[in-house]
C-alpha cells in the first residue's frame, strides 16, 4: 500500500521531486520511514500453525529412478562430454522422445584416476538465443509480455553457461555493466536511463532464469562413481558454482568450499520443502480443503495443489483471515461461483490428508503452490483469479522502473528511500507476503520447465495449469519451454559434432588447461589482478602457460597435489586425531604421493602450504608411522634431500 502508484497523494509527492538532478526526496522519505516504523511496532507474524514433523508422515523426497540418465561422448582422448537426458519427456507426433537438458565437460587427462578429474564447463542445452526483435522489446520500458513462443535458435558457438575454472569472470562482467549503467546511462535523459534499465533488468532475469533451470536439472541427476556419470561431489560443486553465480561476490568463493556449499544448500532446500509441505497441509486441514502433493517430471514433491470439495459444507470455529492471507486466495466457501460451478470437475479418491478413500470425491482445483520458496508456500496458479498474480508482478516491476528509471532515485543519493522500502518489505514479509522477486523467479523457473517435461499429469488439469501460469511470462527475452526443448536437441547435436578431434570443444579445453597451469599456486592478489585485466580487456587477455607437450603431465601432477593437500587439510581441520578420523594407510598414501610429486612443483606458495600441512600433521598425530613418514617428507621439502626427476617412475618419461 505504501508504494502503490494508485495512492495519489504519496505518489504525487514522490513524482514532484527529481532525485539525482534536483532537490532530495526528504519529505516522502521521512513519511515512508515514519509509517513503516509505526507499522513494524504493531506487526505480528501469521499465527503459528501446529505442525507434525513425525518421520512417518513426511513425504517421499526421492525422485523417480530411471527418469534421468547421463550419456557420454569422448572429447579427444582425454576428456568426456556428459549430457543429462530426461527420458520420454517430449513427444514427436505420438512418439515419446528423450530430451537433452544439461551438458558438462569433464577433463579426465586420459587416465582412470578420478582424483585428477575436473569438471570445467557447463552448458544449458535448453538455452535459446533471443532474436533481435526480442532484444528490442526488452528495452521498452513497462513492456511486460512475451510475444509469441520466443526463439528456438541455438547459439552457434560452444560458449558454456559457466566456466568453472574461472567463476570470477562473470562476476566482473556484472560489475562492468553496473558501472556502465551508473556512470554513463543514468546521468543521461530519462528516456536513455529508463530504456537501459529496462533492458538490464530483463537481461539479468533471463540469466537467472537459466541458472535456476540448470540447477533444477542437476538436482535430479543420478550420481555414480561410474565413468559415464558425475559423482556426488562433482554435482554438488557444479550446483554450488551455478548458485554462487547469482550472488554478488559468489565468484570469489574458493574451490574447496564449493562442494560443501552445494551439499549444504541441498539439505536446506529439502528442509524448506518439508516445512512448507506441513504448513500447507495444516492450512488445508483448517480450512476444509483437500491437499495433494505434486511430483512433476519424476522429481521430488516440490509442489502441491489445493482442491475444493463440491457438495461439502464447512463451519470454522474461529476466524481464518490470517490463513487465507497466507494462502493468498479468497475464501472459496463464500464464492458463489463454486456453489453453481459449471467448469471442469475432477474426481479424486482422497481424504483431507491425501490418503485413499472410497467413494471418489468431486473436486475443483483452487491453487497450485511451490514448496521451494524460503518462508512460506508460494502461490503459482490461482484458478479463480488468474490475473491477480500477474498484477502483483507488474506492480512491483512498475514501481522499480518508475523510481530508478523515470525519477532517477539513486541508492547513493536517495539511500533513505531504499531504507524505507526495505523496512516495508520486512514488515510485509512478516505478514506472509512473498516480496523477494529473485526467489519468486527461481520458483517460476523450476516450475515452468518441470511442468513442460511432465507427461503423467492429467491432460486437462495440465492444460489449465499451463494456461494460468503463462500469465506470469513477462520477460520479452524468454521462450516457451517447448521451443527450448527444440533448441536443446539442435544444440546438443552441434556440441557433439564440435567434440571431434581438433574441434572447437577440444580447442577450448586446451586453452583452459594452459590457464589452469598458469594459475596453479597463484596468490589471491595475483588472481584478482589477472581477473581485472581479463575484465578490462573484455576477455581478450587471459593468463596462460605456453604451449608445451609436457602440459598434460604437469597438470596431472598439480591436480593430484591439490587433491592430497585438500584431503589432509580437511582432515586436520576437523580437530580429531588423524589416525582416528581416517584409515592410517590412506594418510600414508597421501604423504607418499606428496613426496613423489612435490619436487616437480615450482610454486613457492604451494611448497609452503605443503610444509605447513605436514608440520601440523606431525604435531596432531599420535601414530609413530605417520609421524616418521611426515618428518622424512618435511626434511625432503626443506632441501636436505631432493630426488631427481628420474627417481620418480612414470613422471620423468611423461615430462620428457
Amino acid at each position: 500500500m505504501l508504494l502503490n502508484p494508485s495512492n495519489s497523494t504519496l505518489w504525487g509527492r514522490l513524482s514532484a521531486h527529481r532525485g539525482l538532478f534536483g532537490r532530495p526526496l526528504r519529505s516522502p522519505a521521512m513519511l515512508l520511514v515514519a509509517v513503516c516504523c509505526a507499522a513494524s511496532l504493531f506487526a505480528a507474524d501469521v499465527p503459528p500453525l501446529r505442525t507434525n514433523t513425525a518421520v512417518e508422515q513426511l513425504p517421499p523426497w526421492k525422485h523417480s529412478p530411471g527418469k534421468y540418465y547421463w550419456k557420454s561422448n569422448s572429447v579427444g582422448n582425454s576428456a568426456q562430454l556428459l549430457a543429462l537426458f530426461c527420458r520420454a519427456c517430449a513427444t514427436s507426433g505420438s512418439k515419446p522422445e528423450d530430451v537433452p537438458l544439461v551438458a558438462v565437460l569433464r577433463d579426465t587427462l586420459g587416465d582412470n584416476d578420478p582424483h585428477n578429474d575436473r569438471v570445467t564447463d557447463v552448458w544449458l542445452l535448453t538455452y535459446s538465443r533471443p532474436s533481435i526483435g526480442q532484444r528490442v522489446l526488452a528495452a521498452v520500458p513497462f513492456f511486460y509480455w512475451r510475444v509469441g513462443g520466443g526463439s528456438d535458435k541455438p547459439s552457434s558457438d560452444p560458449k558454456p553457461l559457466l566456466n568453472l575454472n574461472a567463476p570470477q569472470h562473470p562476476m566482473w562482467r556484472e560489475v562492468e555493466r553496473d558501472l556502465l549503467q551508473w556512470t554513463l546511462f543514468d546521468p543521461m535523459t530519462t528516456g536513455v536511463r529508463a530504456t537501459s534499465r529496462a533492458y538490464r533488468t530483463n537481461q539479468r532475469n533471463y540469466e537467472r532464469l537459466h541458472l535456476e533451470e540448470a540447477i533444477g536439472y542437476l538436482r535430479q541427476a543420478p550420481v555414480s562413481a561410474a565413468p559415464d556419470a558425475l559423482t556426488g561431489d562433482q554435482v554438488n560443486t557444479v550446483v554450488a558454482r551455478l548458485a554462487l553465480r547469482k550472488r554478488l561476490l559468489g565468484g570469489l568463493v574458493a574451490e574447496g568450499r564449493a562442494a560443501k556449499i552445494g551439499k549444504r544448500d541441498g539439505f536446506q532446500s529439502q528442509a524448506v520443502r518439508i516445512r512448507n509441505w506441513e504448513l500447507l497441509r495444516e492450512c488445508a486441514g483448517r480450512t476444509g480443503l483437500v491437499f495433494q502433493p505434486l511430483s512433476l517430471a519424476g522429481g521430488p514433491q516440490q509442489y502441491a495443489i489445493l482442491w475444493f470439495p463440491l457438495g461439502s459444507s464447512f463451519h470454522p470455529s474461529s476466524s481464518l483471515s490470517a490463513v487465507w492471507k497466507l494462502l493468498a486466495i479468497k475464501n472459496p466457501w463464500k464464492d458463489e461461483r463454486l456453489k453453481n460451478w459449471h467448469g471442469p470437475v475432477f474426481s479424486r479418491v482422497l481424504d483431507s490428508h491425501g490418503a485413499l478413500v472410497s467413494p471418489a470425491v468431486n473436486l475443483v482445483p483452487l491453487a497450485v503452490y511451490s514448496l521451494n520458496y524460503p518462508r512460506n508456500p508460494l502461490l503459482l496458479v490461482d484458478f479463480r483469479g488468474e490475473r491477480h498474480l500477474r498484477r502483483h508482478e507488474v506492480l512491483q516491476r512498475t514501481i522499480n522502473e518508475v523510481t530508478a528509471g523515470v525519477i532517477g532515485i539513486s541508492h547513493f543519493t536517495n539511500w533513505y528511500y531504499y531504507v524505507a522500502a526495505d523496512l516495508y518489505r520486512f514488515v510485509a514479509t512478516r505478514h506472509g507476503h512473498p516480496l523477494d522477486a529473485a526467489e519468486r523467479l527461481d520458483c517460476y523457473a523450476q516450475f515452468r520447465v518441470q511442468l513442460a517435461l511432465d507427461q503423467r499429469l492429467d491432460p486437462e488439469l495440465r492444460a489449465d495449469i499451463q494456461r494460468g501460469f503463462e500469465k506470469l511470462a513477462m520477460n520479452p527475452l524468454s521462450s516457451a519451454p517447448q521451443r527450448q526443448f527444440t533448441a536443446a536437441k539442435k544444440r546438443y547435436a552441434r556440441l557433439v559434432f564440435g567434440s571431434d578431434d581438433q574441434g572447437p570443444v577440444e580447442a577450448r579445453l586446451k586453452r583452459q588447461r594452459r590457464a589452469e597451469i598458469a594459475s596453479f599456486g597463484e596468490s589471491t592478489a595475483g588472481r584478482m589482478r589477472d581477473s581485472l585485466l581479463h575484465a578490462v580487456t573484455f576477455g581478450v587477455y587471459t593468463r596462460a602457460a605456453r604451449r608445451d607437450s609436457a602440459n598434460l603431465a604437469m597438470l596431472d601432477i598439480e591436480r593430484r597435489v591439490s587433491h592430497q593437500l585438500n584431503f589432509l587439510h580437511a582432515l586436520l581441520k576437523s580437530g580429531t586425531p588423524p589416525e582416528v578420523a581416517c584409515d592410517p594407510s590412506r594418510i600414508q598414501h597421501a604423504i607418499a604421493e606428496l613426496n613423489d610429486l612435490m619436487p616437480f612443483v615450482r610454486s613457492r606458495r604451494v611448497q609452503q602450504h605443503a610444509r605447513a600441512t605436514l608440520a601440523q600433521l606431525d604435531e596432531q598425530t599420535a601414530s609413530a608411522a605417520i609421524k616418521s613418514h611426515a618428518t622424512l617428507v618435511l626434511a625432503s621439502l626443506g632441501g636436505e634431500e631432493q630426488p631427481s626427476h628420474t627417481s620418480v617412475p612414470g613422471i620423468a618419461a611423461a615430462i620428457r
